[in-house]
């Protein structure tokens, strides 16, 4: 269950990255949650933040947070009649304003419900983007 949560996590984070322009995070994460209902996650994959990394190293990454998914994640949602809604509880944004948590609760075609967080954090552009960055 923990691995599970910590996979939405990820994943949110990587819904984040996709939704570049996105005024604040909470924006940023719904976007990604949107991929997420329409079963791209390959898009989902590239909306992660890792950092400052080269173009292989993120494209590595990128492939790495695709596969969980795909072996992972998806499986857990699809037994749970897919993923139908997402709707944005709060977000924090840090003092230095660079990164931020979003707390989301995530509704399932089955009727369950479960919240979780997601790192986010502002690129070299400017975008929130769900972040893998330590």
């Amino acid at each position: 269950m923990k691995k599970m949560f910590m996979m939405m996590v990820a994943l949110s984070a990587l819904l984040l990255t996709a939704c570049g322009g996105a005024s604040t995070p909470s924006d940023a994460a719904a976007k990604v949650y949107d991929l997420m209902i329409d079963g791209d996650y390959e898009a989902v994959s590239k909306t992660f933040y890792f950092g400052e990394k080269s173009a292989e190293e993120e494209a590595q990454a990128q492939a790495m947070i695709l596969s969980m998914l795909q072996q992972k994640a998806v499986p857990q949602i699809e037994k749970k009649g897919g993923l139908k809604q997402v709707e944005v509880l709060g977000e924090t944004i840090a003092e230095d304003g660079k990164s931020a948590k979003v707390e989301v609760k995530l509704l399932y075609g089955n009727g369950t419900e479960e919240t979780s967080k997601v790192d986010m954090a502002l690129d070299a552009k400017g975008n929130w983007r769900p972040s893998m960055k330590k």
